[in-house]
């Protein structure tokens, strides 16, 4: 039995908190946009009207669909390399991305967790050759990265990403931590269905498409003035309603 912070035993705490990157902690839509329409053009074709869509939260390898047969007749892997250089370059300390409403402070209120500071993890994914320059702009550099998160996982470790629960347990085992015993904080209805695909707990806070409300996660207009007491709240009605 867990002690009495813990997750199984007394409060329902999580032991780990499993964030997304883009959406939920920093929006860089405007980037990641930029770059599939030169991809685009690139390949010879226009992208659809309706592309951000149909892409947000996909594996990177999934949302080359978008592209059609322009984009399926060349190696995937090149495409996405291809694909994430352009929107690599598109980022600076002070351009290609912002905070997400009150995401910074959640950071910060996750490490100052009291008793007990659970474990923070980024899944995402976008691929390594992008995330690593931007959460380096984001946090301040590679030494931040590190001290912010437990681990990382990017959509290039994971044989199949989102909707598909790799990359959520690669973070669960990495952190040695039981899937149940994580809460997944995600912006993206395909987020959602990874994070619950792997068996975890989820507090969605919808940016890129409507996510309906179900069994096994809430809801939450924004990230705004949310509180290590609220993270822990939420993971223990989640964990101890019907069927758990």
């Amino acid at each position: 039995m867990a002690d009495a912070d813990g997750a199984r035993g007394g409060a329902l705490a999580p032991r780990a908190v499993l964030l997304d990157l883009d959406g939920t902690l920093v929006d860089t839509v405007a980037t990641w946009h930029a770059a599939y329409l030169r991809l685009a053009g690139e390949l010879g074709v226009e992208a659809p009207a309706d592309l951000w869509p149909r892409v947000a939260g996909r594996s990177m390898r999934a949302s080359l669909d978008v592209l059609g047969d322009a984009a399926r007749a060349h190696d995937p892997d090149v495409l996405v390399g291809r694909l994430v250089t352009l929107a690599a370059a598109g980022l600076g300390p002070d351009a290609g991305w912002r905070w997400m409403p009150g995401a910074r402070e959640l950071l910060t209120t996750l490490h100052a967790a009291a008793p007990r500071r659970p474990a923070v993890a980024l899944v995402t994914s976008a691929w390594r050759a992008f995330t690593g320059p931007l959460l380096a702009a984001a946090l301040g550099g590679a030494g931040e990265v590190d001290a912010t998160f437990a681990a990382v996982v990017c959509g290039d470790d994971v044989a199949d990403g989102k909707p598909a629960p790799d990359s959520y347990l690669r973070a669960a085992a990495l952190l040695d931590v039981d899937p149940l015993d994580c809460l997944v904080i995600e912006d993206s209805p395909t987020g959602v269905a990874a994070a619950e695909a792997a068996g975890m707990p989820v507090l969605a806070v919808p940016h890129a498409g409507p996510v309906a409300p179900a069994a096994g996660r809430e809801l939450r207009a924004d990230l705004v003035g949310l509180s290590w007491d609220e993270v822990r709240a939420v993971a223990a009605r989640i964990r101890s309603g019907p069927g758990r």
